[in-house]
């Protein structure tokens, strides 16, 4: 099942019709029927507001039901890599959506110029950054911090935040956020 099937089915599960989970995550009907027949794909930063409004985790939205059947082993091969053409970035989970977990560790890998959408957003929680290659431009509140491979970053999810890769080269980093929220 796909990214946008299961946000029909969920949808549906919640008897919302199209427009009214648009209005609910500030996207157009139309945009939302492309995202759930497959022909876009939202940003990072609408992914998370769809999955909050259909009150579901990201990563229900991204797994493969053979992944959620495995243990928290997850071996490289088998990581599931969800793509926002959009925001010109991929997220792949690290630990399977079926193990009870206080932090969700995800690599996101950023091409030039992606971002993770183009408004700040907030959340409850805390999230850790450590760059493993490339740059990123983290925006919290009204700072902006430059991380360079290997550098880490931590802030609270409740500030203001958004990111940017503002380099010519893909940035990668492994990405740790508690409570989960994928």
């Amino acid at each position: 099942m796909s990214i946008g099937e299961r946000i029909k089915k969920s949808r549906n599960e919640k008897s919302l019709s199209l427009r009214e989970l648009a209005t609910m995550v500030d996207l157009s009907a139309s945009f939302l029927s492309q995202i759930e027949q497959g022909k876009a794909s939202p940003s990072i930063e609408n992914l998370k507001k769809i999955a909050n409004s259909l009150d579901v985790r990201v990563s229900y939205l991204i797994e493969d039901e053979e992944v959620k059947k495995n243990s928290d082993l997850i071996r490289a091969k088998e990581r599931k890599y969800v793509e926002s053409v959009d925001s010109n970035t991929s997220i792949s989970l690290l630990t399977s959506s079926n193990i009870e977990k206080s932090m969700e560790p995800i690599l996101y890998e950023i091409g030039p110029g992606g971002e993770s959408g183009r408004s700040f957003y907030t959340h409850h929680g805390e999230e850790f950054i450590f760059i493993l290659e490339g740059s990123l431009d983290i925006y919290i509140e009204e700072a902006v911090h430059h991380l360079h491979e290997g550098d880490s970053f931590y802030f609270k999810s409740s500030q203001k935040h958004r990111f940017k890769n503002n380099s010519d080269k893909r940035a990668k980093a492994l990405w740790v956020v508690n409570p989960p929220t994928f």
